[in-house]
């Protein structure tokens, strides 16, 4: 009698630690799960003000093609054109990394899968694209700051100052600056019809980006191996959804 309850107590003892094993496993994994969610929230918030500086940038530089147009300065005028550029941090996916090949993302409800990796399939897209921009500025031109002074050149007084009565060297930069503006171009709209593909309407509105959306869909038809994923969620959706994701489970109360 005394080993059978000598056994009882032994086995009752070995559940009960096998259940406080299985029970903080299954607490840990779960505050690890929330954690993850909140992290990737925080992420889109932070990828969302990235992505407004960025398009900001990149509006204001399409915007600036006067050197495109031939350059002749007025009579005894001074002309300095300046050409720099501070680009914004790329876009995080630090916190969508660490969660994409782990058990908790394949618990995931299949659409919820499907959105995050659209939209983080854009985010490096534009991260790419930044980065292939930031190479054509630094490594073929880097900053440029261009003075053109008349009463520095052998020319008439008050005669207007054409490109054919500059330096050679004036000339030979601002045709570096031509080929550098043209080749960013379109790696400006590129950038901007992606984020404009990710963006929330009123972010589109706010940031004057409703050509490039609309420009977007004639892209899709061109070329479906640069266009981004059609009919996806933006980054303010996506975030509604991870909330209501975290939401439903009891746990998100209590960590």
């Amino acid at each position: 009698m005394v080993e059978t309850e000598a056994v009882i107590s032994i086995l009752a003892g070995g559940v009960t630690a096998l259940f406080a094993v299985f029970l903080t496993f299954y607490l840990r994994n779960q505050w690890q799960e929330i954690q993850s969610l909140r992290a990737i929230q925080t992420e889109l918030e932070q990828n969302t003000e990235r992505m407004r500086d960025l398009a900001t940038l990149l509006t204001g530089d399409l915007q600036r093609q006067q050197v495109d147009l031939p350059i002749e300065v007025p009579p005894g005028t001074r002309l300095e054109i300046r050409y720099v550029v501070s680009f914004p941090s790329s876009l995080s996916t630090t916190a969508f990394d660490q969660v994409k090949h782990t058990g908790m993302f394949l618990r995931l409800s299949p659409d919820v899968r499907r959105s995050l990796l659209e939209v983080y399939d854009t985010i490096d897209r534009i991260n790419r694209l930044r980065q292939h921009r930031e190479r054509i500025h630094f490594d073929d031109i880097g900053n440029v700051h261009i003075v053109i002074d008349p009463s520095e050149l052998d020319i008439e007084p008050d005669t207007s100052v054409s490109e054919a009565d500059l330096p050679a060297e004036t000339r030979q930069r601002l045709s570096g600056l031509r080929q550098l503006r043209r080749a960013m171009k379109e790696v400006n709209r590129s950038i901007l019809r992606l984020i404009a593909s990710i963006s929330s309407p009123a972010m589109i509105d706010d940031l004057d980006l409703e050509s490039f959306v609309e420009s977007d869909r004639e892209h899709r038809r061109d070329s479906r191996a640069e266009s981004p994923p059609s009919d996806g969620v933006d980054l303010e959706e996506l975030r509604s959804i991870l909330n209501d994701v975290e939401q439903h489970s009891v746990w998100s109360r209590f960590m």
